[in-house]
């Protein structure tokens, strides 16, 4: 294994504004990892595909189901049209904020990769090493229940607050930083779980580094409203929480460096 480079992040991970700083440039270190030429991207563009097959499945679905529905209630109206109009405001919707959680469920095939290519890349050293077929499975498992978990915090949560956010300044003002923290603590599932932590530890790791995860889950949910770039948030997410979970490790403090 070649020899580790130095975390593009200052360690250990500083709190307050530094740390916040500290996770949104970890999150941009990861998008660079996985675009092309940032050695990951063979690894990112697979998930990627996929999932966006998996979602155009769910929005023609979605579409064609509200626009019966729309059509349904608005027939005989002149502003029947309004119903396909809607239809398609929503299919969007629901592809926007059903993308994490979809992509959770492919985590073990294709996103696990990405974080142990970076926690090598960083350290030198593997992070999981050599594990049962069973554990491969136990992960599969997790995998579904964190899919099913962010489904329910994006229906239950995020789009209430996102509709609350259009109809009132406050509420938009609350939707962001919320949106922010649940993204952070989303993708640091990713590496922690790969290393084994109970949910008290996982609780635990994110009091203690709450400000760097929410630094990094704005710099994703930002990004996620770029078209096409949106499609590799769950990747560079993944490679970003690899780089605070390494940083956190640390002991030694010492001054960020460019990868």
């Amino acid at each position: 294994m070649n020899p580790p480079l130095p975390l593009p992040v200052t360690t250990p991970l500083p709190g307050g504004m530094r740390g916040f700083v500290s996770g949104f440039a970890a999150f941009t270190t990861g998008l660079k990892l996985v675009a092309p030429g940032g050695g990951l991207f063979r690894y990112a563009l697979a998930p990627v595909i996929l999932c966006a097959m998996v979602l155009l499945g769910v929005s023609i679905g979605a579409f064609f189901a509200a626009k019966y529905w729309l059509v349904e209630w608005l027939q005989e109206s002149w502003i029947a049209w309004l119903g396909g109009v809607l239809a398609f405001l929503l299919a969007l919707v629901l592809a926007y904020f059903l993308f994490v959680p979809v992509m959770a469920i492919f985590g073990p095939l294709f996103i696990d990769p990405i974080c142990e290519r970076v926690y090598g890349r960083y350290t030198g050293r593997a992070l999981v090493g050599e594990k049962p077929r069973l554990h491969y499975v136990r992960r599969q498992l997790f995998a579904l229940v964190q899919g099913l978990k962010w489904t329910l915090v994006v229906l239950l949560i995020e789009i209430p607050l996102a509709i609350g956010a259009l109809l009132t300044v406050v509420l938009g003002f609350v939707a962001l930083p919320v949106g922010a923290i649940i993204m952070g603590a989303d993708l640091m599932d990713y590496p922690l779980a790969l290393k084994d932590y109970t949910l008290r530890r996982k609780l635990e790791w994110a009091k203690r580094n709450f400000w760097a995860a929410a630094g990094m889950g704005a710099g994703a949910s930002l990004f996620l409203l770029v078209p096409g770039v949106n499609l590799f948030v769950v990747p560079a997410g993944a490679a970003a929480a690899t780089i605070l979970a390494i940083a956190a490790e640390s002991e030694t403090p010492k001054n960020a460096e460019p990868p």
